[in-house]
């Protein structure tokens, strides 16, 4: 896949001036470090058969030197940070907003520690090797050829002596080039499975202890971080082989450049300034080619990142030729809707059912049901179904993702709280006015957190300062506060005891026009008789509905699952009472 011009771009977007002052100051450093090896001819010479006048001039020209040197290295080191600095952030806010811009459906699996690894290693090998390397490729290969230049201009015949002898090092930096790069791929893959490893060990710590498996939890550990460290070994074994065959020819350089310069020198072909000059010089010929048989290397593995970058944050959702929905006027319906995660095995069969606007619903059943699986359709985070999902007169495959979530406001079962105060948590960052705040509190029933810890209070990371009977709170809070027109609870107060849920059940009901599709295994009679229809799930299809009043007098399904879950709760209550 070829890289798309638009990451690229990111680097230089707003950033042409810093990237052009450091190439220019490039330039004026390469040619100063030229001119530095004929002040050391001048030096050397009129050293061995000048006069005090001209070593004066020379003294002087030096000085001149070094103050425009200390000038062009301070320009260098303001502007190179400068293009760095901008060119990273830009490219990390564009891609990680297109990370954002992705659908629901794109988060499926375990894709959280491949973005992380993205977003942490993979980018610092883009900083140093793309962006970095820019200026320094740049700069080195410009001080290569003015240093051949000026070889050429003191003695053409030493210079092709030069020249020929630094071919062995451009091959080797050809021929490792590719190697290194798939080493970089591969070393990404595998630090991915790393950090996928050791997120899962950490949130699955108290899991870990509670069975007591650290050690078998440990020996995974090992294999995944073996396998990282030995992958590093293995690129930085090759990037040092590189490193010595390059040395090792810039060793051979210097001394095929010192016997014929002195060769020279004795015969009266060059003086013995000339001879000092071309060893400066010969630094700059080694020094690129050692650089360059690391950077052009890590430059290319560097593009294969950028290209990885992209595939997994690009939005690629192609909804141009979908609508906008920002309003729901009627109903949804679902007509005969099959739905299955792999071929061949549906979840849900034969999905018939109309979820009118401004009424509420229960989704009862047991586990493994299709209940969520109901409602992952509704929110539009599959697309794989069969049949129809109808929202008002618009199929769902019509309609534009982003607007979807306009539509409703979801309360899961685990809550997610971010690292930040109680009111951030509930506005989600934007701006309420006091009174909407405090209203989706009340309904809520946030009071007494509120008056106790008070809106500032700080959550601590995913919550840990919170009970899960609060988290849930404020999650029913933050959907409130949207005033969506849809509100979807997959067991949203299942860390609730019933008093308060049918207090929050009584303030929802009252909220005009809205619609609450809702999955509870909370078998009361007060609580469910608040719904308009209760729809019952077993193995995938829709077994019952109706009232809760017209399902108990049927006496079928529903009503055993009614009886069993209360005759267990009343032993449960016994129980806790004997205790």
């Amino acid at each position: 896949m070829k890289i798309k011009s638009a990451y690229i771009k990111q680097f230089y977007k707003n950033n042409k001036l810093n990237f052009s002052m450091s190439i220019f100051i490039c330039i004026l450093g390469a040619i100063f470090n030229i001119v530095n090896a004929f002040l050391l001819q001048q030096l050397i010479d009129v050293a061995t058969g000048g006069t005090l006048e001209k070593l004066k001039v020379v003294i002087l020209k030096y000085i001149i030197f070094m103050v425009m040197f200390l000038v062009i290295y301070l320009l260098k080191r303001c502007f190179i940070n400068n293009y760095v600095e901008r060119a990273m952030k830009q490219y990390k806010d564009y891609a990680f907003n297109n990370l954002l811009k992705k659908n629901m459906n794109a988060f499926g699996g375990n894709v959280t520690s491949k973005y992380i690894s993205i977003f942490t290693n993979d980018l610092n090998v883009i900083e140093s090797g793309y962006v970095k390397s820019a200026i320094t490729i740049f700069a080195q290969g410009l001080q290569f050829v003015l240093a051949i230049l000026a070889m050429a201009y003191m003695n053409f015949t030493l210079m092709a002596i030069v020249v020929t002898a630094s071919i062995l090092s451009i091959i080797v930096s050809i021929l490792f080039g590719n190697s290194l790069s798939k080493m970089d791929q591969e070393l990404s893959k595998i630090n991915e499975k790393f950090i996928a490893t050791v997120k899962d060990m950490l949130t699955g710590f108290p899991i870990i202890k509670s069975f007591k498996v650290e050690k078998e939890v440990f020996a995974q550990f090992n294999l995944s971080n073996k396998a990282v460290e030995y992958s590093k070994k293995r690129k930085k074994r090759k990037a040092e082989l590189i490193e010595m065959i390059s040395g090792e020819a810039g060793l051979a350089l210097a001394l095929v450049t010192y016997g014929v310069g002195a060769y020279f020198s004795i015969k009266g072909v060059i003086t013995a300034g000339t001879v000092v000059a071309f060893i400066q010089l010969l630094n700059y010929v080694i020094d690129p080619i050692n650089h360059l048989g690391n950077l052009i290397p890590a430059r290319r593995s560097s593009k294969g990142l950028i290209e990885k970058m992209e595939i997994a944050t690009y939005c690629d959702n192609n909804e141009d030729d979908k609508i906008y929905k920002d309003e729901f006027d009627n109903c949804i319906v679902f007509k005969n809707v099959y739905f299955g995660y792999d071929e061949g095995r549906d979840i849900l069969k034969n999905i018939n059912v109309c979820f009118e606007k401004g009424k509420s619903y229960a989704l009862v059943g047991s586990s493994g049901s299709g209940k969520s699986t109901l409602l992952n359709l509704i929110l539009g985070y599959m697309d794989g179904y069969r049949g129809e999902i109808i929202f008002d007169d618009l199929e769902l495959r019509r309609i534009k993702a982003s607007s979807l979530y306009e539509l409703f406001s979801v309360i899961q079962q685990n809550v997610f709280i971010f690292d930040n105060t109680i009111e951030e948590n509930i506005v989600m960052f934007k701006k309420y006015e006091e009174n909407i705040v405090n209203k989706a509190v009340a309904i809520a029933s946030l009071d007494n957190l509120i008056n106790e810890k008070n809106y500032d209070y700080s959550c601590g990371e995913g919550g840990k300062f919170l009970s899960g009977g609060e988290k849930q709170r404020i999650s029913i809070a933050r959907s409130l506060i949207r005033k969506s027109p849809i509100l979807i609870m997959d067991e949203g107060t299942s860390a609730l005891d019933v008093v308060t849920t049918q207090k929050i059940e009584a303030e929802l009901a009252k909220i005009d026009g809205l619609t609450k599709i809702v999955i509870t295994h909370k078998m009361d009679k007060n609580i469910l008789s608040m719904y308009d229809e209760i729809l019952v799930l077993n193995d995938g299809a829709i077994y019952e509905k109706g009232s809760f009043d017209e399902l108990i007098s049927k006496k079928g399904f529903f009503y055993s699952l009614f009886n069993v879950s209360n005759v267990n709760a009343l032993k449960d209550e016994s129980k806790e009472a004997m205790s």
